[in-house]
């Protein structure tokens, strides 16, 4: 449950001492200072201990960082977010902030976060996803993830991954409406529940569901949240016994359909665990209240919320045993904000992303006498909507006003100029970007902000390579746009230090040293099942005799193996032997040409294979596989991954769940 204010609310007091919920997730909202907030969680488990709860509260927030950081600057370092760790390119950063981020989580009293986003990236338009995702590719976003994952873990937080089965390809907002995603579950195996089978594979402590519709995955026409058929894949497929956490009912995507007392109820009937209302007390109450009717009449199983409960208690004695430690003291809180800022600015350095520029604009020169103008879109009043938690929207359309003071720490005689939705800019506002010599134009979600699009278009026309656009959040504004933006930076999140790292690659200080990880999901290949035909023979052949000079093979062999049943697949430059058997896939051998590797195409294959297996267990009666490894019963491979390969081999397979290297 949430609730309003900086210090515990009645209607708290009486959730935790009345109702016994056992677990209060905070906003923004309830955060003013840091003493304030570790009085507040102080409070809340001191609540909780005198009414007779047998272990301490979960204390849960949102602390993805970037975009959704509830615990703010000046009260912590502002780290990175989702996207701007992706564009980095690797995943020991997202380590690093997710370690940064339990230790002042856990300075704090707080001992959960429902962090980090599992879901892909998959359409530009996504209104609530979009850099809070790593990427738009299924595999980066599950290294990204599982890293994050270790990093709160080892750090003492609970994590929790979100939205399962995936919120990334919608084109809805479920705090406004109910998101439909009308893929196959054949579709959805093939991206969105990548990341998620990663971080149930690596142990995931918690899974926090979607209200998302879902119609290929069964009849019902229930959200995620809320639907049996998707809970039984956390459950009976992927054989997941962690908790189970419901996204909040006060959400339209489930309120406005189901009402959040009735989505209660259901929630748990599905077999989620915990259910969130983050809002209002009558809800809170009314949820509680509609689910103890529904046990008693025999519609909720006790066995079932049994269950649940001993979930609960096992997280709970594995990361609240012992109390907070609170004896820190304000010069040691200002050396970790210190040391945690020096590492934000290492990895926004290293996520900035130069899409593209023309020779010679970048860097500006600093001591020449350029006449620099910098545009950003300003704030405008904006509508209601769902219950409000008191956060920043993450598709919002304008930038700091601060942006600004960073610019004239390089340059003191640059122009400021704001523009509004609707509003034509002053004369002299004009004149300014007429007479300039240089244009640095910042957007905020152009792609979804008409306004924006056609200033910043009809700039582009104007000035030409005279004009720098910084895209300071979705990196798609202008990202197709090459003939009339010709000079592109991305930097993922609004904040603050990632703007100063654009800045100071465009005034020369440092370098764009990031990856854009979005865009085009890589070239389709053309993966094929061998037809035993003795071309594909030879083929796999060839390539065996150039992949794995050391582990040299007869022909004749070759077709002796090849002829022993299994599914093998072949592309011009790489082939994979696969078996299925009662259930179980198996991948004896994938290899792809040393020129040719990083491309995909191993990847492909793999995927490829795992497709057929997933077809054929269906065929013989089963649910899903219940295991696709890497090995082999032929005495001619091996049992796992052979040490002597080269470490981006291994890192290929590692990359791809838990596996052996023998």
């Amino acid at each position: 449950m949430g609730f309003h204010g900086h210090v515990p609310s009645h209607d708290i007091k009486t959730l935790i001492a009345i109702y016994k919920v056992g677990a209060v997730v905070l906003f923004q909202r309830n955060i003013r200072s840091a003493s304030q907030l570790l009085t507040l969680t102080e409070s809340l488990q001191e609540i909780a201990a005198s009414s007779g709860h047998q272990q301490r509260l979960f204390i849960a927030i949102d602390q993805e960082n970037g975009l959704v950081t509830r615990i703010k600057h000046p009260i912590a370092a502002q780290l990175p977010g989702p996207m701007a760790l992706g564009a980095t390119g690797d995943a020991l950063n997202a380590f690093k902030v997710a370690s940064a981020t339990a230790e002042v989580l856990k300075s704090f009293g707080i001992n959960m976060n429902y962090a980090p986003i599992a879901d892909i990236n998959s359409e530009p338009k996504n209104p609530v996803i979009g850099v809070r995702s790593p990427s738009n590719d299924p595999e980066t976003v599950g290294r990204f993830v599982s890293a994050q994952v270790k990093g709160l873990r080892e750090g003492g937080i609970v994590p929790c991954v979100k939205h399962f089965p995936g919120h990334g390809d919608t084109a809805v907002d479920s705090h406004y409406g109910l998101p439909v995603i009308s893929k196959t579950k054949a579709q959805l195996e093939a991206c969105e529940l990548i990341p998620f089978r990663r971080a149930v594979v690596g142990g995931v402590e918690s899974v926090m569901t979607a209200h998302v519709s879902l119609p290929g995955i069964g009849e019902s026409k229930l959200p995620a949240s809320l639907n049996p058929d998707a809970i039984k894949i956390l459950r009976e497929e992927m054989k997941y016994d962690g908790l189970i956490i419901s996204d909040c009912l006060e959400m339209d995507g489930v309120r406005a359909t189901y009402g959040t007392e009735k989505s209660a109820v259901l929630a748990l009937k599905s077999g989620t665990d915990c259910v969130m209302i983050c809002h209002t007390i009558s809800a809170q109450v009314g949820a509680i209240e509609q689910v103890i009717q529904a046990i008693k009449e025999g519609d909720l199983s006790q066995e079932a919320i049994e269950a649940s409960v001993q979930r609960v208690k096992k997280i709970k004695a594995k990361y609240l045993a012992e109390s907070l430690d609170s004896n820190s003291t304000r010069d040691e809180i200002e050396r970790t904000k210190s040391r945690q800022s020096a590492l934000a600015s290492e990895i926004y350095a290293k996520s900035t992303t130069l899409v593209r520029s023309v020779p010679g604009v970048l860097p500006i020169s600093r001591g020449i006498a350029e006449k620099i103008v910098f545009v950003s879109p300003g704030k405008s009043p904006l509508g209601g909507g769902a219950v409000e938690s008191g956060e920043e929207k993450t598709r919002e359309p304008y930038t700091p006003s601060t942006y600004i003071d960073i610019l004239k720490a390089h340059d003191q005689s640059i122009i400021d100029v704001r523009y509004y939705d609707s509003i034509s800019l002053p004369i002299e506002s004009k004149k300014s970007i007429e007479e300039a010599e240089i244009v640095i134009f910042a957007s905020r979600n152009a792609s979804l902000s008409s306004y924006q699009k056609e200033f910043g278009l009809s700039l582009g026309k104007k000035l030409g390579k005279k004009l720098i656009v910084i895209a300071t959040c979705d990196p798609y504004d202008f990202l197709e746009e090459t003939e009339a933006i010709q000079n592109y930076i991305t930097i993922y999140e609004p904040t603050l230090p990632a703007f100063k790292s654009a800045v100071d690659v465009i005034f020369g200080v440092t370098q764009a040293l990031g990856t854009l990880p979005v865009g085009s999901r890589g070239p389709f290949y053309d993966i094929r099942q061998l037809t035993g035909e003795e071309n594909d023979i030879n083929h796999i052949w060839n390539l065996w005799e150039e992949v794995l000079p050391s582990w040299r093979i007869e022909r004749g062999r070759m077709e002796n193996i090849l002829g022993r049943g299994g599914k093998h697949f072949i592309h011009e430059k790489g082939f994979c032997l696969s078996y299925y058997n009662d259930g179980k896939g198996r991948i004896a051998c994938v290899g792809v040409l040393e020129s040719d590797q990083g491309k995909g195409i191993g990847t492909a294959l793999v995927r490829r294979a795992y497709q057929e297996c997933r077809s054929m267990a269906h065929q013989d009666g089963f649910d899903a596989l219940e295991s696709f490894e890497i090995n082999s019963s032929f005495p001619r491979f091996w049992p796992g991954v052979p040490l002597s390969l080269p470490l981006k081999v291994k890192d290929f397979f590692l990359h791809r769940g838990e596996v052996q290297l023998r």
